[in-house]
């Protein structure tokens, strides 16, 4: 093994080394410690070997959002290719509808977070996110963890400095990622009490009880309340994450506005439906909704809308290559597709088969992650909405549409849900 690749793995391994001498003298039980080292310990395997991290701070710099370098293509063997290749992204300035950089929070329960997490005289608990799952899985099990640490009456703050979906080339990876992982894209997340954020989260010894184990350690305001308190409370959850985005995710925003509606003056149409296509390995989960489900739906929304009179203006959210070419075979004339930036910057970094997006934003140093949330904002320029809410991501856009458009414009969007869920 070369002396820069041993170099490399030190550096990866030095953080986890240093949490567990912290943890050896803490009160976190040993399944907690045990799940969270196992996950770094995959996630580093795939690092270590296929993509440097840059520990360098950049968080004084401008992105350039042209290209990067370094990062590894997907071979036809569904394993990131040993040769490095460029990550080309055309630049473009568009405007966006609604100003993201601040929302004070409307509903009850979102400013009951704000001023949970507000209250500096309460003890911090933290929350370590894993590197195994979706951007929107990490968001909604956030969600979970923020009411129990309400209940445990604490502050929740996350941990994971090398979080997967953290863009390694903007964001600050030597200071602000080990405050928390979603300070980058989510400035005032976590991080509202001055110099008490400023101390290390692992010298808070308490864990959140884990977010994922929903029959241990789900939280009295939800246990027991049926649905409707869960999805309001997860809608507020996403209504307050969203209540500041930071600069560089809306000049992403902003740059794939301008590209995707070049032909517009880089503005989205007022009349636009946002369709989301949730394909790939969630198959798993729910049953894929074919195109012609969805056509049926945009459909419905026309007719609802008196669109049968005008041309449809459609934008397809979607990460899915496969899912781009059967709409464009089976749209009917008159209806202007616009389609996801995702597709055409992301597609040579994702796996054959399967979504698996996680390994995307691992070949491409996380740049899939801002990526990801411009794609978000983009999608939250309509009026109209076909989703399936069974798809983490689709709820996240029905919860914004619900708690942030919503309340803003009168009630003046829809949205056809295909494949209703929860969680």
């Amino acid at each position: 093994m070369s002396q820069k690749k041993r170099g490399r793995k030190l550096l990866v391994r030095l953080p986890f080394l240093l949490i567990l001498l912290v943890l050896t003298f803490s009160s976190v039980s040993f399944d907690a410690t045990k799940q969270f080292f196992e996950s770094q310990a995959r996630f580093a395997a795939l690092v270590t070997d296929d993509v440097p991290i840059l520990w360098g701070s950049n968080k004084d710099q401008e992105p350039t959002l042209i290209e990067i370098s370094g990062v590894h293509a997907i071979g036809s063997n569904n394993k990131a290719s040993n040769e490095t290749t460029v990550l080309k992204q055309p630049q473009a300035k568009g405007k966006l509808r609604h100003d993201w950089s601040h929302h004070e929070p409307l509903s009850n329960l979102s400013k009951m977070i704000q001023a949970h997490q507000q209250n500096c005289s309460l003890p911090t608990v933290t929350y370590h996110i894993d590197n195994l799952f979706g951007f929107g899985s990490h968001l909604a099990i956030w969600s979970q963890g923020m009411c129990n640490a309400m209940e445990m009456g604490a502050r929740l703050r996350s941990y994971n400095p090398i979080w997967l979906w953290l863009d390694q080339t903007l964001c600050d990876m030597e200071q602000q990622a080990h405050k928390s992982p979603l300070l980058c894209y989510f400035p005032t997340i976590e991080y509202q009490c001055g110099s008490i954020d400023e101390q290390d989260p692992l010298s808070h010894l308490n864990n959140v009880s884990d977010p994922r184990d929903l029959k241990r350690h789900q939280c009295a305001m939800l246990k027991g309340k049926g649905e409707k308190m869960a999805v309001a409370f997860r809608a507020a959850s996403s209504e307050y994450i969203f209540r500041r985005i930071s600069k560089p995710v809306i000049r992403e925003a902003e740059r794939q506005v301008g590209l995707i509606f070049k032909n517009n003056s880089g503005i989205a149409p007022d009349d636009l439906i946002t369709v989301h296509v949730r394909w790939g390995d969630k198959f798993w989960e729910m049953k894929l909704v074919v195109i012609q489900e969805y056509l049926d739906a945009i459909s419905s929304l026309l007719h609802e809308t008196n669109g049968h009179n005008r041309t449809a203006n459609i934008f397809i959210a979607t990460e899915d290559p496969k899912a781009v070419l059967e709409f464009k075979n089976a749209t009917p004339p008159g209806w202007n597709i616009y389609y996801d930036r995702t597709v055409e910057e992301l597609n040579s970094f994702r796996p054959p088969k399967g979504n698996r997006a996680s390994h995307t934003s691992k070949n491409t140093k996380g740049r899939a992650g801002l990526v990801g949330l411009g794609s978000l904002l983009v999608a939250m320029e309509a009026k109209y909405f076909v989703l399936t809410t069974k798809s983490n991501w689709s709820r996240l856009i029905d919860n914004l549409r619900k708690n942030i458009l919503d309340p803003r414009c009168n009630g003046c969007t829809k949205m056809i849900d295909l494949r209703y869920g929860v969680w």
